[in-house]
């Protein structure tokens, strides 16, 4: 009896083995009711093939629908996939696309540029200071050091900071095709910046531990497929659709992530940690990675597939032994006359 509780506790605790029985008693209880329900009225044979025929066809209908909506028993989701780190100069870089992005220093800075423009979204979020009606529990001196702090992010800000305030600004600049790369806003970078952030901590070689080490550029696309233009009428969706649902091949598409070492300042306790700043003198690291678009619709388009195909032998298999069997009768009903 304490054996017995033994086992079962161990069971109850290995997920693994647990979910291994709970396959097998779920095969065991409903394929196996099914079977010794038809076997009862035609034979373990016959029943063996009908069973194993419908099991088939539900299995393919079950595929369907995992390859409709990528779910089930799916394949590795797509993925950024980082093919080179440059640091310094994008001229030496292994893709040859890479070399026409301009040189960050060649760029107006973002701060200038809102300076420059007449955006009001722009200038309200990156070019004013607060005052002493915003903070009036405040002395001169705080409201300064509040001031100061805020001028440095303004002179600070990324392009794609800015692009994710007031994208029409940086069209206005022409970031939206430089060479046929485009900018990206911190929105529109999660996944790629995520990723380009994990493999660049994992170069120990560029020398840093943490995320507190560098800040985060710029990011830009390359490639890919076709996207909306500005102001797209029902006419172009509908268009767009259209052909990137008939492209047969996905357009290969590549991602930039750009970052900087920063300044190192000391954290004083109690005190908010001191706003990143770049260091100039170090050189820009651009990781360079191309979409994966991974596996997730494949296996279930095999299981499909092959359940199609093990369900058309079976009928098939089915068709001809009725044949057989309706010749034997009729043999059997010409001999008797």
């Amino acid at each position: 009896m304490i054996d017995l509780l033994t086992t079962l506790g161990g069971i109850s605790w290995d997920l693994e083995v647990r979910g291994i029985l709970v396959v097998a008693v779920g095969t065991v209880v409903l394929i196996g009711s099914v079977w010794l329900i038809i076997a009862t009225n035609s034979g373990a044979r016959l029943s063996t093939l009908v069973t194993l025929a419908g099991l088939m066809g539900f299995m393919t209908i079950l595929g369907i629908s995992w390859w409709l909506y990528g779910s089930g028993w799916k394949g590795a989701d797509p993925s950024w996939r980082t093919i080179d780190i440059n640091v310094g100069d994008l001229n030496s870089s292994a893709l040859i696309e890479a070399r026409d992005l301009p040189d960050p220093e060649d760029l107006l800075s973002a701060y200038q540029m809102v300076v420059e423009s007449q955006d009001e979204i722009a200038n309200l979020e990156f070019n004013k200071l607060p005052t002493e009606s915003d903070y009036p529990e405040l002395s001169l001196e705080d409201l300064a050091q509040i001031q100061a702090d805020r001028q440095l992010r303004n002179e600070t800000i990324t392009h794609s900071e800015l692009a994710a305030v007031s994208p029409n600004l940086i069209k206005s600049y022409g970031l939206d095709d430089l060479n046929g790369w485009r900018l990206l806003s911190t929105a529109e970078s999660g996944d790629a910046q995520a990723q380009a952030i994990a493999d660049v901590l994992a170069q120990s070689d560029l020398g840093f531990g943490s995320t507190s080490d560098f800040k985060v550029l710029d990011s830009y696309t390359y490639g890919g497929k076709p996207e909306l233009k500005d102001n797209p009428n029902r006419w172009d969706r509908i268009s767009l659709w259209v052909t990137n649902s008939a492209r047969i091949t996905h357009p290969i598409r590549y991602a930039l992530v750009q970052f900087q070492r920063v300044v190192d300042q000391p954290s004083i306790p109690g005190m908010a940690p001191p706003r990143p700043v770049i260091d100039k003198d170090e050189p820009v690291v651009s990781t360079i990675m191309v979409r994966d678009l991974g596996t997730r619709r494949l296996r279930p388009a095999l299981v499909t597939i092959g359940s199609f195909i093990i369900f058309l032998a079976l009928c098939y298999w089915l068709h001809v032994r009725d044949k057989e069997l309706m010749a034997k009768r009729q043999e059997f009903a010409s001999s008797t006359e």
